[in-house]
């Protein structure tokens, strides 16, 4: 199960990624864990979801520790009972 997507974009030197996460913000820790320098963009949320979809970008060095860390984010949120 995959909860992120890797969009196109222009730059050279970095990636957008949009992922979902859940609203206690689950993946900090984990980019923190795996030293992945993210800049975040913007965040959507509905009133009625504990979720946030989240739109970032990720240096192109950074990316195979990004989509680690998204990997890890999926058994974070079953630990935590999340698992919709």
């Amino acid at each position: 199960m995959k909860n992120f997507l890797r969009l196109d974009g222009l730059s050279i030197l970095s990636v957008q990624y949009m992922y979902i996460d859940y609203k206690d913000y689950l993946a900090d820790s984990l980019l923190a864990q795996n030293h992945v320098s993210v800049r975040f963009e913007n965040e959507f949320s509905r009133d009625d979801s504990s979720y946030r979809i989240i739109l970032c970008k990720v240096k192109k060095k950074d990316t195979a520790g990004f989509e680690k860390s998204m990997e890890l984010l999926c058994n974070k949120m079953l630990l935590f009972g999340h698992n919709d």
